[in-house]
C-alpha cells in the first residue's frame, strides 16, 4: 500500500525545499505492520508544526479521508529525513520501535493515546546545489493529538479533572504493560477536547508494573506516593501533587501546612517574618483570601473529616471592625 503526502501551497518547509516537490509518495514499511493496513491513502498536509532539518525530523498536520468516514479526520504526520545517514539509521530504530510498541501492545486497548494509521518508508532525491543525492525517508501517520500548551492541570481553585484522567491515563498504560520512560507534566501530555493524550512511545519499553492491580482511591491525594512501587508512576504522581495540591504554602517567611488551616483568620493571624511589613496590610490580606478560597474548593484533600466550610465574609473592612490590626512579626 502506498501512501501520497500532498501539501499545501501555503506549507513552507526545509524539507519541501529539499526536495523540490509537493508531493512525496510513500510506500508502507516492511520493518513493521500496522493493522490494519491501507487505512490512509492520502493525506493532505495544512500545516508545519516542528522542523529540525539538521536532524532530519518534520512534523506536519494534515487531513485524510479515513474508509468508511464521512468527512476527513486531523492527523500528525512525521517525516524522517536520511541525508544524515547515521543520523537518520539512529532516529529510524526509534520510529520502529515505537510503532513496535503501539501495534504489540497498545492499538487494541481503550487508551488515549494517538492511534497509529500507518508506518511508511521511500527513497527520495535530494537537491543540493546541483547535485541530486538518493536519501531514505520515513514517515508516520497519527491521530491528531491536540497541542501541549496551557494544560488545564488545576482549575486556579483546585485540581481539575484533566489532572485525574492524565493520571489514571498514565496509570492504564502501566497496567496495559508498558512503561512510557519520555512522560512529565510538560513533556509528551498533550489535550484534545478536554481530554490528555500521552504520546511519543519511541523509548517506552515493556514493563510488568507493580501497580498492575492498584485501583485510584477516591480521594486521588490521599494516596502517599511511598505505597507506589513503581518509580514512573510515583514521580508522575509527586510532581502532579506538587503542581496541583502542594502540601503547604509560604506565608511571608513561613510554611503553613493547608491541612492545620480551618478559618480565613488563621491564615491572617499567623505570624510573619518582620519583611512583611514591607508588604502593604491589604495586600496581605488580599493573599490570604487567596489561600483561602484555594483551601475550601480542596477541603477534601486536607482534611479527612468534615464538609467543607463556606468561604464566608472575605471583606477586609469586616475583618478590621471585628479583630482590629494586631499583626505579629518574629524573626526568631
Amino acid at each position: 500500500m502506498s501512501l501520497s503526502l500532498e501539501f499545501s501551497s501555503n506549507v513552507l518547509s526545509r524539507f519541501l525545499e529539499a526536495i523540490a516537490s509537493n508531493q512525496v509518495i510513500f510506500h508502507q514499511s516492511s520493518s513493521v505492520q500496522i493493522e490494519p493496513a491501507g487505512t490512509v491513502a492520502v493525506v493532505h498536509v495544512t500545516e508545519l508544526l516542528y522542523e529540525d532539518f539538521r536532524g532530519g525530523e518534520f512534523h506536519y498536520k494534515g487531513r485524510t479521508l479515513l474508509p468508511n468516514e464521512p468527512s476527513p479526520r486531523e492527523v500528525i504526520v512525521k517525516i524522517l529525513f536520511g541525508h544524515k545517514p547515521t543520523i537518520y539509521a539512529q532516529k529510524l530504530q526509534r520510529y520502529i520501535h515505537e510503532a513496535k510498541i503501539y501495534q504489540d501492545r497498545l492499538c487494541n486497548k481503550s487508551l488515549e493515546i494517538p492511534r497509529i494509521y500507518g508506518f511508511y518508508e521511500t527513497k527520495l532525491t535530494w537537491k543540493v546545489a546541483k547535485l541530486e543525492k538518493p536519501v531514505d525517508a520515513a514517515c508516520i501517520v497519527y491521530q491528531y493529538y491536540g497541542s501541549g500548551e496551557n494544560l488545564q492541570w488545576s482549575t486556579g481553585a483546585g485540581i481539575s479533572d484533566f489532572s485525574l484522567k492524565a493520571f489514571k491515563l498514565l496509570l492504564d498504560i502501566h497496567k496495559s504493560g508498558v512503561r512510557h520512560n519520555l512522560i512529565g507534566l510538560d513533556r509528551n501530555i498533550t489535550c484534545l477536547d478536554g481530554r490528555p493524550f500521552v504520546k511519543d512511545f519511541s523509548e517506552a519499553h515493556e514493563h510488568d508494573c507493580p501497580e498492575k492491580e492498584f485501583e485510584l482511591p477516591t480521594r486521588l491525594f490521599d494516596l502517599d506516593a511511598d505505597t507506589l512501587k513503581c518509580g514512573e508512576l510515583r514521580d508522575f504522581y509527586r510532581s502532579l501533587r506538587r503542581r496541583v495540591a502542594p502540601l503547604r504554602f509560604h506565608w511571608y517567611g513561613y510554611d503553613v501546612d493547608y491541612d492545620q488551616v480551618d478559618s480565613l483568620e488563621s491564615i491572617f493571624q499567623h505570624k510573619r517574618r518582620t519583611f512583611g511589613m514591607d508588604t502593604p496590610v491589604e495586600e496581605q490580606w488580599n493573599h490570604a483570601v487567596k489561600m483561602w478560597e484555594f483551601i475550601c474548593a480542596n477541603w477534601s484533600s486536607y482534611h479527612k473529616e468534615g464538609e467543607a466550610p463556606l468561604l464566608g465574609n472575605t471583606s477586609f473592612e469586616a475583618y478590621k471592625a471585628k479583630h482590629g490590626l494586631d499583626i505579629i512579626y518574629d524573626d526568631e
